[in-house]
């Protein structure tokens, strides 16, 4: 087997591992640097922090057309470093298929866990309710109110995940079109479940920094890179 293949419960996965078409959105909130680092205390990671504040990004994606299938995604992530260099770390993402919940696992370390989620994403407003066994872990409304910019734009995201004495490092490179900004989003956040709780003691504010919707994402995903931690 090429070492660009894994098999993932019984799946070939080929990389890099292409997402041809998504629609997404997110949120960014300014946060207190000492509200995050009690989530990333233990992985060898530090938050990246200017003047004691940070970042908070709560996104949401749909993805339509996927090497890994169909399927929903809620993230949550913060900026780090690791060595100097800047990264995103993801503390929660709920998925609402089993088998991209394993791919994430597997071969990129994200912690991917199974939900279910009432989600639409549309070019000016995106709703989620998402449920875990526990229970309700949140409802949002994202609203973007500019103009749909004219071009594409470039897109990279490198994570962080610590996994046992190293840290995998991944890329995934793509495009994003029909690109909105504003600034609204209600949060109404659960009990009962540890995303839940981690998004409270983000003490996140009333209103976002940004918000972003995005009607046409693309992008590929490379193997991980075990560094040491």
């Amino acid at each position: 087997m090429s070492t660009q293949e894994h098999i993932v419960e019984g799946r070939r996965v080929t990389f890099p591992v292409r997402i041809r078409d998504a629609a997404a959105s997110a949120a960014v909130y300014p946060v207190r640097a000492d509200r995050v680092r009690p989530l990333v205390t233990g992985t060898g990671l530090d938050v990246a922090a200017a003047a004691g504040r940070t970042l908070a990004v709560l996104a949401f994606v749909r993805y339509r057309v996927n090497d890994l299938g169909v399927y929903d995604e809620v993230g949550l992530a913060v900026p780090v470093r690791r060595r100097g260099r800047l990264g995103a770390h993801v503390l929660h993402l709920p998925v609402t298929a089993t088998f991209t919940m394993a791919a994430g696992r597997a071969l990129w370390g994200l912690p991917k866990w199974l939900a279910t989620a009432e989600l639409s994403v549309e070019p000016s407003l995106t709703t989620c309710r998402l449920d875990a066994a526990s229970g309700r872990v949140l409802d949002a409304a994202l609203r973007t109110s500019s103009p749909r910019l004219p071009f594409t734009i470039p897109a990279r995201v490198t994570t962080l995940a610590p996994r046992g004495d190293v840290v995998l490092r991944s890329v995934a490179r793509g495009t994003a079109r029909g690109v909105r900004l504003g600034h609204s989003a209600g949060l109404r956040i659960g009990d009962g479940h540890p995303m839940a709780a981690d998004l409270r003691a983000l003490d996140l504010p009333r209103r976002p920094l940004v918000t972003v919707g995005i009607e046409h994402l693309a992008f590929e995903m490379a193997p991980a890179v075990a560094l040491p931690r």
